[in-house]
């Protein structure tokens, strides 16, 4: 059973940015080395961008994961599959697109991040990763409807679960190494395949 006290949401309201960027930096320092961590500066910087790039969840309104992609031009996104790339520094708001900005119907994301506090990993009634996911590909395929169709996605992976997820919910392909050898992965996809992951993650939820 899933606890009636879990929300996720698409949607962090202006007045909430900058302490939810701030909430989302110490999460991610429960997970993962303080010198990978995004400052919440930078975050709260991208939110000023495009304000729908984050998926949270909470319980009882406290933080407990989250996903962060950031939609990408096509240049910008093609250094994210060089050996060489780092969100801290590779990436300008000149390089971020928005969501339904008439550019070009068709968006390549970044995964930036995905984190789940680890006190609420192993709780079995709590599947966390699997409904932030779940919500993440139903807004996915939403944004498609609206003409904002993800076709391409990367993502790069510091630990064996960043690995397992990246391969397990998105279907990406392990393409090459950074410089710190970290896992770049790969992948192409489209509305139907949304739709099939959606599918199969729906069956273990």
């Amino acid at each position: 059973m899933i606890l009636n006290s879990l929300s996720i949401t698409h949607r962090i309201p202006s007045e909430e940015a900058e302490q939810t960027m701030n909430e989302i930096e110490s999460l991610a320092k429960k997970v993962y080395q303080s010198s990978i961590v995004l400052s919440s500066n930078l975050l709260f910087q991208w939110y000023q961008f495009n304000p729908f790039m984050w998926w949270l969840a909470k319980d009882n309104n406290h933080l407990i994961g989250y996903i962060s992609v950031i939609p990408l031009k096509q240049d910008a996104f093609l250094k994210t599959l060089q050996p060489e790339f780092d969100e801290r520094t590779h990436i300008t708001n000149d390089d971020m697109r928005s969501w339904n900005d008439g550019i070009n119907k068709n968006y390549s994301i970044h995964i930036c991040s995905m984190v789940v506090d680890p006190d609420y990993q192993k709780r079995p009634n709590l599947p966390v990763y699997r409904l932030l996911v779940k919500y993440f590909l139903e807004s996915l395929l939403s944004y498609g409807k609206n003409q904002s169709i993800v076709t391409e996605w990367s993502g790069v992976a510091v630990s064996e679960v960043g690995c397992y997820l990246l391969e397990k919910y998105f279907d990406l392909t392990l393409i090459n190494r950074d410089n710190h050898n970290n896992c770049i992965f790969y992948g192409k996809t489209n509305i139907e395949h949304q739709q099939e992951l959606l599918h199969r993650l729906l069956q273990r939820l």
